[in-house]
């Protein structure tokens, strides 16, 4: 008999607790920064403050240790001023350092900031500790966008949101300077407030330390808004209106299909545009994008029995999407996972990219509490591989209760468009899709005032034809995070008949708890920063099986964390496995023998490491050797990095997998490179080589991209990409792309 989803007495026990300390919790002492009106625009943005104007500004500094401590000021400061008018926000940054030795990976806009020196500024616009604009600069005057979600609570910043504002920076003796200028209307704010929440952190590579104007304790992220202070203007702020932006584009092509021995030669054309509405409403369209230009996903061998979940590289699913992709439990069940969207299967089960015909997306706030969004693309099929054209549509509202946490709703749908004309008169052998799938469902996050405690509860249904019920999946995720110690348990349920075609399900008929618990000491001195010490149990059971167990994952580890930046951790994993149908974890042959249906129970040691990345030459990953299933396997997974400051950048990825089981079952060596070279020549003059290879895959790939930005926003991208098998080596596809855009503002 099923048995419901209920919160047992422990678990009773442990909410009680938690929002206990909800109550009980302190938030750090609050700062504020004045900033003075200023009248016209003659700034000259070139790291030297010699304009007049800056000497009406109100600096201000005490900035706090955030690693390797957070309980004394910096000893190497940072001071920032601030002016503003109708048209700009106008930012001095003066950055003191022991030389000027100051780091940077690349030239390259929206840079990786791991082992770099940088300045942050981060404007909560609305005061609502839930999203914030992050604009960034270092000391070689490179620059960086994005959006900061989620509350900043796990660091969630999404850098594809991209506007258009300029920023100079300059070295001195014993310090720098970056100045910044930031159009208003690049900002959404309500007309009439006169202050937002603000901070900004830095990262000083000299001094090895990191610190922020507004305190944050070490155990939390950097971007956490639940720590902003406060940005208050001299004048109640006016409405700017934002301009329309509008993206076309062009793409010649020529591609050669080594398959069927085709050439072909096409010639794309299409745009995006970015339509403010309101200024506090955007709306967002795409009209036969092209994705030639995105960067590469990166892959991995897969051992498991289940997909593995990438990250979505396409701008136009990324920018401001983060009110779509928050729902459900982020590793398990998402009911809307973007990189469904332009891929499909065909009656064979092959993945099929599918043509992306048109997109709209509509995302703002209707007023300081309700947020609301809409996305819907259509994507085309193919009557040969039967698969019909879709409208991908997802509908989302956020609203704000008690001081900041939310609820939210929201309906997916995927309806297929020419169902009967792919299907007429396919015969019965052919497997069908279904004319339409629906979720709908709704979660409640719940963060207390300084963000050091997060709820979520969550629950889901879908709507496919021929399953009328047991389509629920539901969640809960608790977790208490202090300086000395991290408490969490996670719940789950989902049916065996929920279904997501635009999610990413990774198990259902599944009961889950998940509790775990971290301690942490913070030696006083010497080179380790902290020791940090962690439990989990994550057990799945089969809800429709009386709850039998399904699978059982055991893990302790300890892990140091050196002042330096270096890490190094060892755990212990103890796994149970009950397989319900035959698996072939190697997967390299459709002739192997895969593993029967029981029951497996194994144990392996993992050792995790990552050097200093301020070094020129870094590492990171993991080795794991022990039992699996009945045999063992040995894993290693390293990235290597070489940075030859600021032009050149090799990253090499690689993966190796030993699995070793008894005969008759499968035993191979399998192996995942993925190098990265890249190239700035300037800060508008890039070039980039992606490689990965996949013995497990038996694939080859290489893309190589040069890219130039030869206005603000607007590149010209020359591409090549080429695509083998390994076993035989033989070519797939290769093809060269040109792509030309231009961003046009449209004032109105």
């Amino acid at each position: 008999m099923r048995k419901p989803l209920l919160l047992s007495s422990p678990t009773f026990q442990f909410l009680i607790c938690v929002f206990g300390i909800v109550f009980s919790s302190q938030m750090f002492g609050q700062k504020e920064i004045n900033v003075k009106y200023v009248s016209g625009d003659s700034f000259k943005i070139d790291g030297v403050l010699d304009e007049p104007m800056w000497q009406n500004a109100i600096p201000t500094s005490n900035f706090t240790e955030y690693f390797p401590t957070d309980n004394k000021e910096t000893a190497y400061q940072t001071e920032i001023s601030m002016l503003y008018n109708e048209a700009y926000l106008y930012v001095a940054i003066k950055g003191y350092a022991p030389g000027e030795q100051y780091k940077t990976p690349s030239y390259e806009r929206d840079y990786s900031i791991s082992g770099a020196d940088i300045v942050n500024l981060m404007f909560d616009t609305y005061s609502d500790r839930t999203n914030a604009f992050l604009f960034g600069i270092n000391p070689f005057g490179v620059l960086r966008e994005g959006i900061i979600y989620g509350g900043g609570v796990d660091g969630d910043l999404d850098l594809n949101w991209h506007t258009k504002w300029i920023g100079e920076s300059k070295i001195y003796e014993g310090y720098f300077i970056s100045e910044v200028k930031i159009p208003m209307s690049a900002f959404k704010f309500k007309e009439g407030v006169d202050r937002w929440k603000f901070n900004t952190m830095r990262s000083d590579t000299q001094s090895n330390t990191k610190s922020s104007w507004s305190k944050v304790p070490q155990n939390l992220n950097q971007f956490n808004q639940g720590f902003f202070g406060d940005l208050i203007f001299e004048r109640p702020l006016k409405q700017t209106k934002s301009p329309i932006s509008v993206i076309p584009y062009v793409t010649p092509s020529f591609n050669k299909d080594y398959v069927n021995n085709e050439e072909s030669f096409e010639f794309k054309a299409g745009f995006d545009a970015k339509i403010p509405v309101k200024n506090s409403f955007m709306l967002d369209l795409t009209v036969n994008p092209d994705f030639s230009s995105e960067d590469v996903a990166a892959s991995q061998n897969n051992v498991t029995q289940f997909e593995i979940k990438q990250d979505e590289t396409r701008q136009f699913f990324i920018d401001n999407g983060d009110l779509f992709n928050g729902f459900g439990d982020t590793n398990n069940a998402l009911p809307f996972y973007s990189r469904r969207i332009g891929v499909d299967t065909d009656n064979d089960g092959n993945t099929v990219i599918v043509d992306v015909n048109a997109g709209a997306k509509f995302t703002g706030k209707i007023n300081n509490k309700l947020r609301i969004g809409a996305l819907d693309v259509q994507t085309g099929g193919g009557k040969g591989d039967y698969i019909p054209a879709n409208n991908n549509l997802i509908v989302a509202a956020e609203h704000k209760i008690l001081k900041k946490s939310n609820v939210s709703a929201f309906f997916v749908n995927r309806q297929a468009t020419n169902y009967d004309d792919v299907y007429e008169g396919v015969p019965d052998s052919i497997s069908r899709k279904t004319r339409y799938n629906r979720v709908v469902g709704s979660d409640f996050n719940f963060f207390s005032e300084d963000n050091t405690i997060d709820a979520l509860v969550y629950v889901h249904k879908s709507f496919t034809p021929g399953i009328s019920t047991n389509a629920i999946s539901a969640g809960t995720d608790l977790n208490v995070e202090k300086r000395k110690y991290s408490l969490g348990l996670t719940t789950q349920y989902v049916d065996e008949g929920f279904q997501s075609d635009l999610g990413y399900t990774k198990r259902v008929d599944i009961l889950r708890a998940n509790p775990n618990a971290k301690f942490r000491l913070y030696p006083e001195n010497g080179t380790i920063n902290t020791i940090e010490f962690s439990a989990s149990n994550n057990s799945y059971w089969r809800a429709s099986d009386d709850l039998s167990p399904r699978e059982i994952y055991n893990a302790a580890y300890v892990k140091f964390n050196f002042t330096s930046g270096a890490m190094l951790s060892l755990t212990g994993n103890n796994s149970f496995i009950r397989l319900s149908k035959a698996f072939d974890p190697v997967g390299t042959s459709d002739d192997a023998i895969s593993l029967p249906i029981g029951d497996y129970n194994y144990n392996d040691l993992e050792l995790g490491f990552q050097s200093d990345k301020r070094n020129a030459l870094w590492t990171e990953g993991s080795a794991m050797y022990g039992a699996f299933y009945n045999g063992h396997k040995f894993t290693a997974d390293v990235t290597f990095q070489y940075r030859f400051q600021p032009y050149f950048t090799l990253e090499l990825q690689a993966q190796y997998d030993d699995i070793q089981l008894p005969e008759p079952y499968s035993t191979d060596q399998l192996w995942y490179l993925g190098p990265t070279f890249n190239f700035t020549f300037t800060k508008s003059l890039f070039f980039k080589t992606d490689i990965q290879y996949s013995s497990q895959a038996e694939s080859f790939l290489l893309v190589s991209r040069l890219q130039w930005r030869y206005a603000p926003l607007s590149d010209i991208f020359l591409t090549y990409n080429d695509v083998k098998t390994t076993s035989p080596y033989e070519p797939v596809q290769k093809g060269i792309y040109l792509k030309i855009n231009y961003w046009f503002d449209i004032n109105r």
